[in-house]
């Protein structure tokens, strides 16, 4: 071996050195254990399996792929073993062929992504079809042996699934929102990203536009102005006009709700002293134990009954926790009580409750729209998480704020706007931006409760006689949907938080 080294550095690169011990390699790398070396046969088969595979499938690309990999993994081990790195050469090493197994793994997880893709490309394009025509579809399908897409059942769908009901002569409306808050997202980049607008007329009558932004663009939906009158939105709204409704309308309505939950939380106002509290517990449970318990115990003699019927002692016990947790702060109880029973049930059970349980609460004749009781409890709901997250930036802000805030003289009021909240809120952004990203693709769940959102109207297309049985293709589109939607979120996000610098040191 020490020969092959010398007349290796002889012939091919006289001025390195090579530092090379095979045993030492061998040892360390595949015989260290058992377990090891076993992974690596099986590695080392799979790899060779999957190379043959493709190399049948698509010889071009494969052999191209794998002379890409040995001469990537040549030269990085050369460089390795002669200690003479350069800047690509040390990125490989460090991220790719650091092992035995990553060197493999590389290759096979790169041949095993082309082959998806291969194999997305030839369903998606080259074996699909895409007139909207059933019969023409089924006839350009049944000329490959596995046919592809049948994307005729989408771009015939296509108005069903952006606004689903909306009259065709009101579409004028959904065009003139979109304009109308693409050209304000144009403006506000503008404005609020130069400083010499910061503190102008300019910027505060932008704000005031935004704020005004969710009713204008309501009031364009809904038709106010209609000679026929405002537009029933349980009947017109759908696909994904309704489920970027209602994930807007709670993304905006949850978060000041949720800064005031947070806030609640963590109030320390004087509370309700004990002598009030035990006292108005001892007589409520006496007024209790005389008109419920003696009554239900002279009249029922089994033995359980009779325990139930002690009912009323619970508000003892219910007082007694109030003043030790809480000290008697009714904000903090309300605040604690609501985030923990909305974050310990899941969405659909507080969608349910909207529909079915909050109708019972209203006063007779009183009704209100399937729309609107779900958009308020998407709100409800995320506004519980929401909470726990600007708690944590709230936790996050050093005391030494909150001290000089005071220093300067601030009131709660002024000094949670101008001091506490904005940086409470930077350093949460992310959490907050993934959330908002989980209750876009959560609106999924609206479909269960009898409304035709984006999901909804993908459900109904395998079911129409033209289309029977079309589900991947509609389902597909949902997800190019869903993550283009989250994906500009994220982007949003990010921008934000090197304009803020949100994590630098």
């Amino acid at each position: 071996m020490t020969a092959w080294y010398q007349n290796l550095q002889t012939k091919v690169m006289p001025e390195r050195e090579i530092h090379f011990d095979f045993s030492q390699f061998v040892n360390e790398n595949i015989t260290r254990s058992w377990a090891l070396t076993l992974w690596l046969i099986i590695l080392t088969y799979l790899t060779f399996q999957v190379t043959f595979q493709q190399f049948s499938e698509s010889p071009i690309v494969t052999a191209f792929v794998v002379v890409l990999w040995l001469v990537t993994v040549a030269i990085t081990v050369f460089n390795e073993i002669t200690r003479h790195h350069n800047s690509w050469t040390f990125w490989l090493k460090n991220n790719l062929y650091s092992s035995i197994t990553n060197v493999e793994l590389s290759l096979l997880l790169v041949l095993l992504i082309i082959a998806a893709v291969r194999g997305f490309f030839g369903y998606a394009i080259t074996r699909a079809s895409f007139t909207p025509d059933p019969e023409a579809a089924a006839a350009n399908l049944a000329q490959f042996e596995q046919p592809g897409a049948n994307w005729g059942a989408v771009l015939d769908n296509m108005r069903n699934l952006m606004v689903f009901r909306y009259p065709h002569d009101e579409t004028w409306r959904i065009w003139a929102t979109v304009i109308y808050v693409g050209i304000l997202l144009i403006v506000s980049a503008v404005i609020f990203s130069q400083e010499r607008f910061r503190g102008t007329w300019t910027r505060r009558i932008l704000t005031i536009i935004w704020v005004l932004t969710p009713l204008i663009t309501f009031g364009l939906l809904l038709g106010v102005g209609r000679p026929s009158g405002v537009m029933n939105p349980d009947v017109v709204w759908g696909g994904l006009l309704l489920t970027l409704i209602i994930a807007v309308f709670a993304i905006v309505a949850s978060f000041p709700l949720g800064v005031l939950l947070a806030l609640g939380r963590r109030s320390k106002i004087p509370g309700v002293p004990a002598w009030l509290t035990y006292g108005v517990a001892i007589l409520l449970t006496a007024y209790f134990l005389y008109t419920a318990t003696l009554p239900q115990l002279e009249k029922d003699t089994d033995f359980w009954r009779q325990i139930i019927s002690f009912w009323p002692l619970i508000i003892l016990f219910i007082a007694i926790a109030f003043q030790r947790t809480f000290n008697g702060n009714v904000v903090a109880a309300f605040s604690t009580l609501y985030i923990e029973v909305i974050r310990g049930v899941p969405l659909i059970t507080v969608l349910f409750m909207s529909i079915i349980l909050f109708p019972i609460l209203l006063p007779k004749g009183t009704e209100v729209l399937s729309t609107w009781r779900v958009m308020v409890a998407a709100a409800m709901f995320a506004a519980a998480y929401l909470a726990e997250n600007v708690r944590g930036g709230l936790q996050a802000i050093p005391k030494g704020q909150y001290e000089a805030a005071d220093a300067l003289g601030l009131k709660t009021f002024r000094k949670y706007w101008l001091i506490i909240l904005p940086q409470a809120i930077r350093v949460v952004i992310p959490a907050i931006v993934g959330q908002f990203t989980g209750l876009f693709k959560d609106t999924t769940l609206i479909a269960i409760v009898g409304l035709i959102e984006l999901l909804g109207v993908a459900n109904l297309i395998s079911a129409q006689p033209d289309w029977l049985g079309v589900r991947r293709e509609p389902y597909i589109f949902l997800m190019v949907i869903y993550f283009v939607g989250s994906w500009i979120m994220v982007s949003s996000s990010r921008r934000m938080e090197r304009n803020l610098g949100v994590g630098e040191r």
